[in-house]
């Protein structure tokens, strides 16, 4: 029998993808472990006659043999299945938890960062396209909305919002939700919150606010996970435990604004489990007070000091001196990109100029004027060691959007409401779509290089920029490396545009650097490899001409304009000044930061793609790498260029460098999807013929590929021939092969390819036989084979059986040799031979069925065999 189950005490979340679970395993019984939340307790009593739910006492627990659990990997929270272990033969686990020591095996784990397990179950009903019917799509709605705060967890992922959106076409009942994710308070609970209000005692730990509320009650009242939360909206703290005895228990739940302290971990000394923004726990024979000294102890523990003054402060600090001219000081703020300064003489801070007292000053004539008229004479200050949230409460109270940082010695730093809502928001977060938070052409992005870039790139940046002073060049970092700069997406390679001249440049430079100077004179290029990897391209500001579709350009020395003329996308064209009279400038002719902000792939002219047809694949490639779209224009010219065969004439090396990038992106299945839906991969892989079964079969190689770094780490895998084969699998072996000759694929990456297609079809028809194969078999079965070939079975077929056979293999039998060998024959008096061989194999398949467990027992089997040979030759 196989059942569907999950955590006890269900909340929506696992209550919904128990039941999604059942849409993709229709025949398993759906069982719930023990209680239920109360709400969810009341829905399910309420639609009980909608879905089939059964308590532990319905079924015969001796048959089950198959185990699909959601929500939840610890054995000790699956109530009596936890002690079904041994009979069971397989469990499928579905979850979005973070690993624990008591997580259970299984023979399939699908985990994900996600915000809820229910968007884990959903993906895979949209990918088999099994319908919902009205009801299901409001349950599912309850358990993504329920375990992610309705969206507004940190854990919430971009990923359930597109589950939650999907559901609304199935018709979703925004009335039931409501109801039942806002039922009002019964006067029991009310009473209970009344208690914990009146009890809350305040702790200050290292700078963060814990509240903790007790309380006792007779019987028992549901919803204390309910009532804590509510208490953390009323309560100014970080985080809130509520402590209360019923019925001779303690029950404590926890619930935490903030995403560096694990709740979990604070109520490990209570035996308690859950996340790091909320946990619970369940105590015997202790008083309230007892466990709630156990929390505070634990608390002080595990608590790390919250960020101060001196950790986000911006540093050195530019200041201006009273006599500064107005006219000045706005130089000075355009220069640096500062929309304020501290005032300093030598009594210390006197005051506080902004970018507006500036400008009003200026406007009314008054430019020579010392800024001392115009300061802000009672500037507020804050000492380095003051919060962070201090700091934002000032900066609330006296409407200022910047404080200076003092110690004993005087201004040592300056924080700012960007350096507030940075630490605030866990980052700088890049928004998608279109209010993308972006700056704009002539902004400065020196901040965004200190915020957002590693040290030593931050210096060397800074030290291109002063040699190019030196030698009166003027340099840019460009294309790939701003654009990710903006998008937050790190990218260490830097490409810079050199004016007049890239190589003698880079000769100077590298006297610096001292790393590995490559040049090419022909192209007026230069690269430099520095000590650590990181790669500098340099290229002479040039402009380029197509002799004819698909020629390498001729190059001619230009200005930076032409030079970004020439990239792919609008959004590679974006530069930045290194220049130290002009560093973090921001240039833009062409509009990028517009496409970046509206996620928009959008080439610069028209005949973009017939100049150079490899931008095609690389369009599609940046569209899926983003999250972008194609610019209805660009796709236009994209669909052009697929009608009229333009990638036919590049070579088939060129083409083979940019499928490989493709193969290497963490969307590939959705490039290769991509290429089919715009008929570019009848030019890339002819024959290929698209599917919904090729479609599931490229997403299932991505998390083969995941799956296999996690548990094969030895594997060696390669993913770009996985995607290869998973492309390659139907087409008969001959025509696969003349595919990988075409597509120019190195020998190792053919070899790996073939194999699969060779081999997947065959293994398929023999594993999958009523007869189950001894170990031996298995062996000579998948001896040889390389590791892509299981990854592809499994992503063939999910039965238990192909995991089973595949990972014994891989993981035990390919390691098991006999003890005794060749040598050990010989000292024994046997001559090699044929029947030298037979024996040796022999020894091997016995040792590998269990046959023979050591070495007395083969040589024994040994000489049996010799004897029987001997007798059948005599």
């Amino acid at each position: 029998m196989q059942v569907i189950t999950t955590h006890q005490n269900a909340d929506f979340d696992a209550l919904a993808s128990m039941v999604a679970a059942g849409k993709l395993y229709p025949d398993a019984c759906l069982v719930v472990p023990g209680s239920l939340n109360l709400n969810v307790r009341e829905f399910v009593s309420l639609y009980k006659d909608t879905f089939h739910l059964k308590s532990q006492k319905e079924i015969d627990l001796s048959q089950v043999n198959s185990l699909v659990v959601t929500d939840t990997r610890q054995k000790n929270r699956i109530g009596p299945f936890g002690k079904l272990l041994e009979q069971i033969t397989e469990i499928h686990l579905y979850d979005h938890h973070p690993d624990t020591d008591e997580d259970l095996s299984a023979q399939l784990l699908v985990l994900a960062e996600v915000g809820s397990t229910t968007t884990i179950m959903l993906e895979r009903i949209y990918q088999q396209e099994i319908p919902l019917s009205s009801f299901e799509a409001t349950l599912f709605a309850l358990g993504i909305y329920e375990d992610t705060g309705c969206l507004t967890f940190e854990t919430t992922t971009a990923r359930d919002v597109e589950a939650l959106w999907r559901l609304w076409h199935s018709g979703v009942n925004l009335k039931v939700v409501n109801h039942f994710l806002n039922r009002p308070l019964s006067d029991e609970q009310r009473t209970m919150l009344d208690a914990l209000l009146t009890s809350t005692e305040y702790h200050e730990l290292r700078g963060v606010r814990v509240a903790v509320a007790t309380a006792e009650s007779a019987g028992y009242v549901g919803g204390l996970s309910l009532l804590t939360h509510r208490l953390l909206e009323m309560e100014a703290v970080d985080v809130i435990f509520s402590v209360v005895a019923m019925e001779e228990r303690i029950y404590v739940v926890g619930r935490s604004r903030l995403d560096y302290l694990d709740l979990g971990l604070v109520l490990a000394p209570l035996g308690g489990k859950g996340h790091k923004n909320a946990a619970s726990a369940t105590v015997r024979d202790k008083s309230v007070m007892e466990v709630r000294d156990i929390l505070v102890g634990s608390l002080y523990k595990q608590v790390s000091p919250v960020k101060i003054a001196r950790e986000i402060m911006s540093m050195p600090v530019r200041t201006i001196s009273p006599d500064t001219s107005v006219e000045r000081a706005r130089e000075l703020m355009l220069r640096y990109g500062h929309s304020g300064f501290p005032v300093v003489d030598q009594q210390g801070v006197v005051g506080i100029i902004s970018r507006r007292d500036l400008e009003k000053a200026s406007h009314h004539g008054l430019g020579h004027a010392p800024v001392k008229g115009y300061m802000n004479k009672r500037p507020l200050t804050v000492a380095h060691d003051l919060p962070v949230r201090k700091i934002q409460e000032l900066m609330i109270e006296h409407n200022v959007g910047r404080l200076p940082v003092t110690d004993s010695e005087g201004i040592i730093g300056i924080v700012t409401r960007t350096d507030v809502l940075r630490n605030m928001e866990g980052g700088e977060k890049v928004r998608c779509g279109s209010g993308r938070c972006l700056p704009a052409a002539g902004d400065d992005l020196t901040p965004l290089i200190n915020a957002r870039l590693p040290k030593k790139m931050q210096s060397l940046l800074l030290l291109v920029g002063q040699k190019a002073e030196r030698e009166n060049v003027r340099v840019f970092a460009v294309g790939g490396f701003i654009r990710d700069l903006l998008l937050q997406i790190p990218n260490h390679d830097l490409d810079l545009v050199v004016e007049p001249a890239a190589i003698p440049f880079a000769e100077k430079l590298n006297e610096l650097l001292r790393g590995q100077l490559t040049t090419h004179e022909q192209f007026g290029t230069a690269s430099i490899v520095v000590p650590g990897g990181t790669q500098i391209d340099l290229v002479t500001s040039r402009q380029e001409f197509y002799a004819r579709p698909a020629a390498l350009p001729e190059v001619e020395q230009s200005s930076l304009k032409n030079d970004l003329f020439r990239r792919d996308f609008t959004i590679n064209t974006l530069a930045c000044s290194l220049k130290v009279s002009e560093f973090g400038t921001l240039i833009d002719f062409f509009h990028g930061i517009d496409d970046l902000g509206k996620g928009l792939i959008r080439v610069l002219y028209n005949l973009s793609f017939v100049e150079d047809p490899l931008r095609v694949l690389r369009a599609v490639r940046f569209e899926q790498r983003f999250g972008f779209r194609l610019e209805e224009t660009t796709l236009s010219l994209l669909e052009n260029a697929a009608q009229t065969r333009v990638l036919e004439k590049v070579s088939k090396e060129r083409l083979y460098d940019e499928i490989q990038l493709a193969l290497l992106e963490e969307k590939t299945p959705e490039i290769l999807i991509r290429y089919f839906e715009l008929q570019l991969a009848p030019l890339l892989f002819p024959g290929v013929c698209y599917s919904e079964k090729l479609k599931n079969r490229l997403t299932s190689i991505r998390e083969m590929i995941a799956w296999a770094g996690r548990n094969w780490p030895d594997a060696a895998v390669s993913p770009s021939a996985l995607y290869l084969a998973a492309l390659m699998l139907e087409l008969p072996f001959q025509e696969a092969r003349h595919l990988c000759r075409r597509l120019r694929l190195p020998r190792n990456e053919v070899e790996r390819v073939l194999a699969a297609v060779e081999s997947v079809p065959q293994l398929l028809t023999k594993l999958l036989t009523p007869e189950s194969l001894k170990n031996s078999e298995l062996y000579h079965l998948f001896s040889g084979l390389p590791a892509e070939v299981l990854l592809i079975l499994q992503a063939e077929n999910s039965l238990s059986r192909i995991w089973e056979s595949t990972s014994l293999y891989w993981e035990k039998l390919r390691h098991i040799k006999p003890d005794v060998g060749g040598r050990d024959l010989l000292a024994e008096g046997y001559l090699p031979g044929p029947v030298f061989q037979e024996v040796l194999l022999a020894l091997k398949d016995a040792r590998l069925d269990r046959q023979v467990l050591n070495r007395e027992e083969e040589l024994s089997l040994a000489r049996k065999l010799f004897a029987m040979k001997e007798k059948n030759d005599a």
